[in-house]
């Protein structure tokens, strides 16, 4: 069934030749804080904004002056705002099966959230495919890991970054986000963690609008994928907070005292930094899999 839904997808993701534009009368309301924190075997990171409009297309930068502690078996770690980056960072690695407590009070006003971390799931591999649709194909970025917890049902958020020197885009040269999501572990292979992510058609690529430029994949393009399990409330949040992207509602949060936003704890894994070549694309070999009972 998931292989099915995949590919419905795919053809939805193509089916862009009718489009109608639709003016929506949004509400405007007050700005409200959004929290968006982690911890990973890598460091600790958290985002402090601001909710906007949406018809304001200017991403919000971090703001300052937050108290902002994460505490784990009694002992809090302060997390420092960083203004180079412009985010509150700190080396605090989590370790799997702890749970840990995030705090932040900014503007006489405390949130908190809890999460415990999850074990990684390792990359075994990953490589583009040329899927057919239609009339046409699609470019899919194929990523197979091991599944932490084969009997459970389990959750997984996903980013890919990419650098890109085409001259459309000479403001992209540094790594920038390309695709992300969230998706669970209903349908592949028991152990197994199976991730299709679509990438563009090859028609796209062949007409090069302008709309698209960010969408497309040029030669030479250097692309990371990091991956992280995640429990359900953060999937809960990410899958809303795609939905509601066209549709203008906020997604659901983790964190109590009235902000927007989420907090995580999981093990990043990476695969592979890959440079794209159209000549290293492999069709799309339809492989059986006994998924058991």
């Amino acid at each position: 069934m998931r292989k099915i839904l995949f590919y419905i997808l795919l053809i939805t993701c193509g089916l862009t030749a009718c489009k109608k534009e639709i003016d929506f009368d949004y509400n405007e309301i007050a700005p409200i804080v959004v929290i968006e924190g982690r911890v990973t075997n890598e460091g600790t990171e958290v985002m402090i904004t601001r909710s906007r409009s949406m018809t304001d297309s200017v991403r919000g930068r971090c703001i300052p002056g937050a108290v902002v502690t994460v505490s784990a078996n009694g002992v809090n770690e302060t997390i420092a705002y960083d203004p180079q980056a412009q985010v509150y960072r700190s080396s605090f690695k989590g370790t799997a099966g702890e749970t840990y407590r995030l705090t932040v009070d900014f503007e006489n006003q405390h949130y908190e959230g809890t999460a415990t971390m999850l074990a990684a799931a390792p990359v075994i591999s990953s490589e583009y495919l040329w899927y057919p649709m239609l009339d046409d194909r699609m470019v899919v970025y194929e990523l197979w890991a091991a599944d932490p917890e084969p009997t459970e049902r389990n959750y997984f958020w996903y980013r890919m970054d990419r650098v890109t020197h085409h001259p459309h885009l000479k403001d992209r040269k540094h790594l920038a986000p390309y695709r992300w999501g969230a998706i669970d572990d209903r349908g592949d292979p028991q152990g197994m963690v199976h991730f299709g992510v679509y990438c563009m058609s090859e028609r796209m690529a062949e007409e090069d609008e302008e709309e698209n430029w960010e969408r497309i994949l040029y030669e030479g393009d250097t692309l990371t994928f990091q991956l992280m399990p995640i429990d359900r409330a953060s999937f809960d949040y990410f899958t809303s907070l795609r939905a509601g992207q066209s549709g203008g509602a906020n997604p659901r949060s983790n964190l109590s005292g009235g902000c927007l936003g989420y907090f995580t704890a999981g093990s990043v894994t990476r695969a592979d930094t890959m440079v794209f070549h159209y000549d290293s694309i492999k069709p799309h070999a339809t492989i059986q899999y006994d998924y058991g009972e």
